[in-house]
């Protein structure tokens, strides 16, 4: 397949995401090229490099050079990523006669302002369960295919004993998710034997370690004995070993095979659960993993399976293409419905 996918500019999973999925579907054999808009500094333009490494990307996204791009390189399926570029993959798809893909990375996109664009995409993609039971089946067009995890990008370590406990929050500080941070940031103040490693876009507390935000997180969550945060943090973390602690909006805790099914449901978000952050039982499961090497070693090694069962990016481009290939043929069934000169 040849598509086309538009992304902006946003350090985040989602960015993260499309540059991993454009890769992998290019090492199956697909011709992928990513317009990634609102590039405005050199910095963001060395990050957008960075996650893209040898993915054709650019930055521009007015309309005749976009037109001028599908038709060059002949592009079959137009993929949209973001909330800034439903509209453009809209009006493109509508120019070009090149059907339109929209994955919708949160429910909170789920509402009158973007319906007209929804109804005109062809496929509908949402990453989790309980999202794509929000967006609904709109005539059968609904998709559950996750964000995946390159799996040798992100490899499995062996955690040295060490004398503290080393943890690392992977995420944005946003309104939604500041009474979360500052509630693990106290959980740690004065704990004996636990290290907190805040990478993020902005500090937390004075007494923690801020590393700031990181565009290659694996080896930092190499060194780390437990990832905190959600969606594809937890799931990075997984794969590295890592013990994780569910944090966002609100705290699930400790991912175990038990509950990892259920919190998996809602892309490891926080809200499964009903409780809002405290450092009460943040600080209990930081002190249990502490305690317990075995049960440490025990997580990490189930945790690694988990993700390469659910999550490997290989079995996720390959359903994304079946996407495309459908797209691309209710495309084709759409334009030989349509009447001559209508």
């Amino acid at each position: 397949m040849r598509v086309l996918m538009l992304s902006h500019y946003f350090p985040s999973g989602q960015m993260t995401h499309v540059f991993s999925l454009a890769k992998e579907l290019m090492r199956q054999g697909h011709r992928v090229h990513v317009v990634n808009g609102r590039v405005r500094t050199l910095a963001q333009w060395r990050y957008t490099r960075a996650l893209a490494g040898g993915v054709p990307c650019t930055t521009r996204w007015d309309a005749p050079h976009l037109v001028s791009l599908v038709r060059r390189l002949c592009v079959e399926v137009i993929h949209a990523h973001s909330k800034r570029t439903f509209a453009l993959g809209a009006r493109l798809s509508q120019r070009t006669g090149v059907p339109l893909v929209i994955t919708c990375h949160a429910r909170t996109l789920i509402r009158p302002a973007y319906e007209p664009f929804f109804r005109q995409a062809v496929r509908l993609i949402c990453p989790w369960q309980t999202l794509a039971e929000v967006m609904g089946p709109r005539g059968g067009r609904t998709r559950v295919v996750p964000n995946g995890i390159d799996l040798d990008a992100f490899p499995l370590r062996d955690r040295p004993a060490r004398e503290r406990l080393r943890v690392l929050y992977l995420g944005r500080i946003d309104q939604s998710r500041r009474p979360g941070v500052e509630a693990l940031c106290h959980a740690v103040r004065d704990l004996h034997g636990v290290e907190l490693i805040m990478a993020s876009d902005r500090p937390a507390a004075p007494w923690v370690k801020f590393v700031g935000w990181l565009s290659q997180p694996a080896a930092w969550l190499s060194e780390c004995d437990v990832v905190v945060g959600t969606g594809r943090a937890v799931m990075e973390g997984l794969a590295t070993g890592c013990a994780a602690l569910v944090l966002g909006e609100g705290w699930d805790g400790l991912l175990t095979p038990e509950n990892a099914e259920w919190l998996a449901r809602d892309n490891f978000i926080g809200r499964m659960s009903g409780m809002r952050p405290s450092p009460g039982p943040i600080r209990a499961a930081l002190m249990q993993l502490a305690r317990d090497a075995g049960l440490r070693r025990e997580l990490g090694r189930w945790g690694r399976k988990f993700v390469a069962e659910r999550f490997d990016i290989r079995r996720i481009a390959a359903q994304t293409a079946d996407v495309y290939a459908e797209a691309a043929c209710e495309g084709l069934a759409r334009r030989a419905a349509v009447p001559a000169g209508g």
